[in-house]
Formats: structure tokens, C-alpha cells, sequence
């Protein structure tokens, strides 16, 4: 395991230095090897998989703690009635919340793993300047909210005019309690939003890119596995995959999470606000192609702002290698004032006296009350 250290970034456009775009941070480091992204990954799934157990665990103990549990015709098949339901129902409070803390649990299981098998420091993941860059962050999330109430906007707009109109919300996606419901979309969303782009448009890419040096293949490789994660038909998973691609063209263009973490908050946090009161099905899984057409033309619009204003700010979109620190040893020797020795002398004898110096060596000697006389024999 390797110390953690806290290495501000080179600075950047020196004449003759090596830059790294996002993807390819891991190569950053000195202590670089092939095997340690596949290290790395192997780490943090199985620090994951031991999370979601915990959590698992911790959820089941609850279960049967509540007496909602109970609540049935045939008490004893009641946690078998509860937990053998194989859809999740995203307006009941309980597993919206459950879904996404099976999700931000992957906040610290990615944070753990790189910081024992990745580069220094930790922060890379994030951005190329080693941390999250708020002022950047907030101007995505007020630029992608902007756009994202014009999308909706429009959405519902056509749908009153009968271009796209979507079906009814049946009851049993309203949530019961809307105020609470919005209360959780609002406290648990960003962290979930903030998780996934840490793994797949975090990890996965600087992974990816640690092997593969063309971005290309960082930004659509973790594609799949994102796209698979959501139970939709395929003009949604094509949908998915849409913005998927939007967000890691994003993190690569603008060198970090921000921009591709705000566009994904903000989408979530809005489309879950208007299913706490009832404008969008929150367990809905069938799209169409209109919609498909229209939410990739918006994702590019999107995407091309973001970049625009990312250029007008002057963000960072790569970094210089590590500087080289002064690192002193972990142990050091104490530092003695000790007095001058005479050659081959111990250090714990007595200082030796120099030539011209007397025994008492400047301070005034010690009248000291003389020793006891010896009895004489001749005195018996």
C-alpha cells in the first residue's frame, strides 16, 4: 500500500511537457504498471459487493423489524409475500430509497480502491486539477437546469397539442406521500448521479484509457454497462445510451466529472420531481422513436453549450505529470547535542576534558565535606 499524497498538479503548457487528458491520468503516475487498473477494479468491485451485502443485510433486519411487514392475511408468508416481488415500484418511498443506496454505496467502494491501488492524488478521478472544481460545477448545474425546463417545457407542450402525448399515470405510480417523496429525490438524486459518473465515466474511462490511448474508446466502451443497468425497451436503452455517450464526451472535453455529474443530476432530480405529482410514470419502460429523436437532439444541444461555456471559462482539460516531491525518510535519526568525545569513546562515558580547560569547566567548584578517615590500627 502506498502513502497518500496530497501533489498539487504541474502546472500547465510548459514548453516540453508531457499533458494528460483525463482518460489517461493513471498514466500519470511513476509507479504506473499494466496490471494496477485491472488491480484496481477487481478491488473496488469486491469492495462494492461487500457494501451491498452489508446493506442488504442491514435492510432485511429492518424489514422484519416493521411491523408493515407482518401486515397480511398469512403472517408467516408475509416476508416471503414482501421481499419475493420481483418489480420494484420507484413511487414507493421504500425502494426508491433502497435503489439508489444500493447505488451511492459505489462512492466509497471507488474512492477506497484507488486510493489503495491508484495513483496519487486521490482527486484525479474527479478532474485534472486533483478536485472537484465547485465554480465550474455550479455553472453546469445552472446552465443544464435552464435547458432542461425548456426541454420539459416543450415535451409537455406537445403533448397537449397531441405530438407525442405520452398515456396516463396509472395510480400505482403516484407516490402516497408526495411532499416526502420529493424530500428523497432531493437528499439522496445528486448522490446517485454523483456515483455513477464516478464508476463509469470516472473509473471506467481512466481504466479504459490507461491501456488505450484514443479517447474514443474511453468514452464509448463503458457504454454497454451503463446502458444495461437500466430496465427499459430499446428506444430507451438507445436513449440511455445517448446520454451516456453526451457525458463522456463531456468529462474528456472539460478534463472532470462536473459538467457530465450536473447534466445528470439535473435530468434525474427533474424527471423524479414530476413523478412525485404525477406528470411522468416513474415506472415507466416503453418509449417510442419521436421521443428518442427529440432527446438526442436536445443532448447534443446540451452538450454543445456545455462545452461552449467550458471554453469561455477557461477550464483546465488536462494536466502535467506529478511533480517530483521531496520526500524525506519515514525514520530519522533524533538530533543529540552531545558533548565532544575522545576517539573510540562511548557516547554514554563521561565528556572528555579539554587540554586547557579545568575538571570543574567553568563553573565554580563544589566544596564537598571530606571523606571519612580510615580507622588507624595504632589508635587501638
Amino acid at each position: 500500500m502506498s502513502l497518500p499524497m496530497n501533489l498539487p498538479p504541474a502546472p500547465q503548457g510548459a514548453e516540453g511537457e508531457m499533458s494528460y487528458p483525463f482518460h489517461r491520468l493513471m498514466r500519470r503516475s511513476a509507479n504506473y504498471r499494466w496490471w494496477r487498473p485491472l488491480a484496481f477494479s477487481g478491488v473496488g468491485i469486491g469492495f462494492y459487493l461487500a457494501a451491498l451485502l452489508i446493506a442488504m443485510l442491514a435492510m432485511f433486519a429492518a424489514l422484519l423489524m416493521n411491523p408493515m411487514t407482518w401486515a397480511a392475511d398469512n403472517p408467516e408468508e408475509a416476508p416471503d409475500q414482501f421481499l419475493m416481488d420481483p418489480m420494484l415500484n420507484m413511487a414507493s418511498a421504500t425502494d426508491f430509497s433502497m435503489t439508489m443506496a444500493s447505488l451511492i454505496i459505489m462512492i466509497p467502494a471507488v474512492f477506497f480502491a484507488y486510493l489503495l491501488i491508484g495513483p496519487k492524488p486521490v482527486g484525479q478521478l474527479i478532474s485534472v486539477t486533483g478536485k472537484l472544481r465547485w465554480r465550474w460545477f455550479g455553472l453546469a448545474l445552472a446552465a443544464s437546469a435552464v435547458l432542461f425546463a425548456l426541454y420539459f417545457g416543450v415535451n409537455f407542450g406537445l403533448g397537449a397539442v397531441g405530438i407525442g402525448a405520452s398515456e396516463p399515470v396509472p395510480a400505482s405510480s403516484l407516490p402516497t406521500d408526495p411532499l416526502f417523496y420529493a424530500l428523497l429525490v432531493i437528499l439522496l438524486t445528486p448522490f446517485q448521479c454523483a456515483a455513477e459518473e464516478l464508476v463509469f465515466r470516472g473509473a471506467f474511462m481512466q481504466v479504459i484509457g490507461s491501456w488505450l490511448k484514443h479517447p474514443l474508446f474511453a468514452i464509448l466502451l463503458p457504454v454497454p454497462l451503463f446502458t444495461i443497468g437500466h430496465l427499459y425497451d430499446i428506444w430507451g436503452l438507445l436513449d440511455v445510451a445517448a446520454f451516456a455517450i453526451a457525458a463522456g464526451y463531456l468529462t474528456w472535453r472539460t478534463g472532470g466529472l462536473e459538467a457530465a455529474m450536473a447534466m445528470h443530476i439535473i435530468n434525474n432530480t427533474f424527471l423524479f420531481l414530476l413523478g412525485a405529482v404525477g406528470l411522468v410514470d416513474l415506472n415507466a419502460t416503453e418509449s417510442n422513436p419521436v421521443s428518442l429523436v427529440f432527446s438526442v437532439c436536445f443532448m447534443a444541444l446540451l452538450t454543445f453549450m456545455l462545452v461552449k461555456l467550458a471554453d469561455r471559462q477557461g477550464i483546465a482539460r488536462t494536466a502535467g505529470p506529478i511533480p517530483v516531491a521531496d520526500r524525506r525518510p519515514l525514520l530519522q535519526p533524533w538530533q543529540m547535542n552531545q558533548p565532544p568525545l575522545r576517539p573510540n569513546q562511548p557516547y554514554w562515558a563521561p565528556p572528555a576534558y579539554q587540554p586547557e580547560q579545568q575538571p570543574h569547566a567553568g563553573n565554580p567548584p563544589v566544596d564537598s565535606p571530606p571523606a571519612p578517615r580510615a580507622p588507624d590500627p595504632s589508635d587501638r
